[in-house]
């Protein structure tokens, strides 16, 4: 059995923090900045989100959309984070991780954030933070990213953060509402992956204290 079905929800650490950020799942109240960054970034989330999308037209839809989440989060299915500026709560994006693998275990990552490519260093952030709530707290052996060639950008987010490419798989995915055939373009990174590029940055920053 997987380590994952051994961990009760209350016992996972819900609110994560960096220097510059608040990542939490959603709650009652969030549906206004939800639905915000939505609006603002639909451009950059298409076709990956194009399921949320369709479905958050209006206020109510981003209610439930929310209650979904942190439904599929208690059943340890998608584990979805909103992420806020520390410094003066402006909501800036979402990062979550989905399509859990339980028999691995792995998952994938998917996120989106207002403003980029401007926030770039912000995502970052969240990512390596997200990385180490999959391999610390969730245990996981792996991790992925999938992106289109309109999504590219995300591949090179990817690997500057140590993921490595894996392979484009040909007319693999379909947007909602769309005819159109994607190529996907997959990322992975493993634990052992994760273990050798953290002793790598201990180490270099034990080197620059010396």
């Amino acid at each position: 059995m997987s380590l994952l079905f051994n961990i009760l929800p209350e016992s996972l650490k819900e609110r994560l923090e960096t220097e510059h950020l608040i990542l939490r799942p959603y709650q009652e109240g969030d549906e206004n900045d939800f639905m915000r960054v939505l609006q603002e970034s639909t451009n950059i989330m298409y076709p990956a989100f194009s399921g949320r999308i369709a479905r958050v037209k209006a206020l109510e839809d981003a209610r439930i959309q929310m209650q979904q989440l942190r439904t599929d989060w208690d059943n340890r299915k998608t584990f979805d984070f909103g992420v806020w500026m520390k410094a003066d709560n402006t909501y800036v994006g979402d990062i979550a991780l989905k399509n859990v693998d339980h028999k691995i275990p792995k998952a994938e990552i998917g996120l989106y954030f207002t403003g980029w490519p401007e926030t770039k260093e912000l995502v970052q952030e969240a990512l390596q933070t997200i990385l180490d709530f999959a391999f610390h707290a969730l245990q996981l052996n792996k991790v992925y990213i999938r992106c289109t060639a309109s999504n590219k950008f995300y591949g090179e987010l990817a690997q500057e953060n140590g993921f490595v490419e894996e392979g484009t798989l040909r007319s693999d995915f379909r947007g909602v509402d769309s005819e159109e055939l994607h190529d996907l373009t997959y990322f992975g990174m493993t634990r052992e992956d994760f273990e050798a590029q953290r002793n790598q940055q201990e180490s270099k920053n034990s080197t620059e204290l010396v």
